[in-house]
């Protein structure tokens, strides 16, 4: 009798474990849902982030992390500033000002803050979605990721979903 349970036991488990629906709350369930939004933009997982391909000032390309608990539209590192300079794309024309920023950890800090021409993200069909006139906290550290922050996620559209299934994030 107790053979008759344990086999009852694993027979469940091992059907179970075949089951190809499973639910994904960001996956689309047919490609009628997917029609509804206007383009997607793909992304890569690094190091439990979104990464994205974005090309700043129509220059350089670089991969930048999407960010949603970003106040500020764009972060970039002196590092980036000073390849957009060295590509003519950045001038000392476009500096704004400086402002106090309050990071993650609480602490406050001044960034310059310089106006892009343009930020500009590839879709998946390779079509290019550009904002420009984006304000840019230059950061001096030149470790620090390039973080694309909610004011740029909200201008892209009026509503956006990531899809951890097909790694695109679904634009309107």
């Amino acid at each position: 009798m107790k053979r008759l349970i344990y086999l009852s036991i694993v027979t469940m488990l091992l059907c179970s474990c075949g089951n190809n629906n499973v639910y994904r709350p960001s996956k689309f369930p047919d490609k009628i849902s997917a029609q509804n939004f206007s383009f997607a933009i793909p992304y890569q997982n690094r190091n439990s982030s979104i990464i994205v391909r974005i090309r700043l000032n129509d220059g350089p390309q670089f991969d930048a992390t999407w960010d949603s608990g970003c106040s500020v539209p764009l972060k970039i590192s002196s590092l980036e500033a000073a390849a957009l300079v060295k590509a003519g794309t950045l001038l000392e024309s476009d500096y704004q000002t400086s402002v106090p920023i309050r990071v993650a950890n609480g602490q406050t800090a001044e960034y310059d803050v310089y106006m892009l021409k343009s930020i500009a993200f590839m879709d998946q069909e390779g079509v290019e979605h550009s904002l420009t006139n984006v304000p840019a906290v230059i950061d001096d550290n030149v470790a620090t990721d390039i973080l694309i922050g909610l004011p740029v996620m909200q201008d892209l559209g009026y509503s956006h979903e990531i899809s951890q299934y097909d790694r695109l994030i679904y634009y309107k």
